[in-house]
């Protein structure tokens, strides 16, 4: 038999997107028969797991899938919350950027946080396995990207990680999650720049794009006849040379001379510049004082 599902008044969602009819088994509307007659949060919580395993993973659900894990992540988080469970919100910053990884259960955040970090966190098939945030160090040309993953319940406690973080890795199975996830953003009113990941993507290039979205450039300072340091200066992009030498020492700036600069700025190697000249992520700077 053939089922048409049109979910019109169906989850009090602040806004309901508009689907097209889904074709589904009786099972997935035993299901949702259940979730709307439900009395009790945990009579919710497994109606919409029972949803999400009986309806048909296509195209043309992947919306109603993706409406459907926020709900339930949702009710998820209250039930943590009615547990007294309220996740870690001091989360302290270890790198020069702090990257918040988010994404609905079974998206693979663990499995990317040990991949990027080398970390060695368990990996779970178990929806909702994470119950505390996850965290990482990336070494990026010398700078240090702290990775959190945020678990799936979304509580406000571990959303104030997020709202902390210089950029925000949202990932997906489907594309279709991404306007949830970017909703439940604007919902806890996290205005971040974002960087969007499916595993159809190669994850070869994905620090560098995270880094692109961080707005930070890596310097490195050198002293006259040696070598750059291997931990570079991480500061804003369109930063000067006067903003690097302050980091290193007030009087730099003081008794500042002029400064060469490799890289990307540099008209040439070792052109020499003022304060005001402008810095590029990877330059090799030399400062010479009076």
């Amino acid at each position: 038999m053939l089922l048409s599902f049109y979910p019109h008044n169906f989850f009090n969602f602040n806004s309901i997107l508009n689907f097209m009819p889904v074709n589904a088994p009786p099972e997935f509307f035993k299901a949702q028969e259940k979730y709307l007659n439900a009395k009790t949060r945990e009579e919710k919580i497994k109606a919409l797991e029972e949803m999400i395993r009986t309806l048909p993973k296509h195209k043309g659900t992947e919306n109603l899938l993706a409406q459907l894990k926020a709900k339930l992540s949702k009710l998820k988080a209250q039930e943590e919350r009615a547990k007294g469970k309220k996740g870690k919100s001091g989360i302290k910053k270890h790198g020069d950027v702090m990257v918040s990884i988010i994404g609905f259960p079974n998206s693979g955040k663990t499995h990317l946080l040990n991949l990027l970090a080398q970390t060695e966190f368990k990996e779970s098939p178990q929806p909702y396995s994470t119950i505390e945030p996850l965290t990482g160090i990336v070494d990026y040309g010398g700078a240090k990207i702290q990775l959190v993953e945020i678990p799936a319940f979304f509580r406000k406690q571990d959303m104030s990680i997020a709202h902390a973080s210089d950029c925000i890795l949202l990932i997906a199975r489907e594309e279709a999650e991404f306007s949830e996830l970017e909703k439940i953003l604007k919902e806890f009113r996290i205005e971040k720049p974002v960087v969007k990941f499916s595993w159809k993507e190669d994850v070869k290039n994905l620090i560098s794009k995270i880094w692109e979205a961080c707005g930070m450039i890596r310097v490195y300072t050198k002293e006259r006849g040696n070598k750059p340091e291997a931990r570079p200066i991480v500061v804003k992009k369109g930063s000067t040379v006067k903003d690097v030498a302050e980091r290193i020492h007030e009087d730099f700036v003081k008794y500042f001379k002029f400064a060469k600069v490799w890289g990307k700025s540099a008209k040439f190697p070792g052109e020499k510049v003022g304060l005001e000249h402008v810095l590029e992520d990877m330059d090799v700077i030399e400062i010479r004082i009076k």
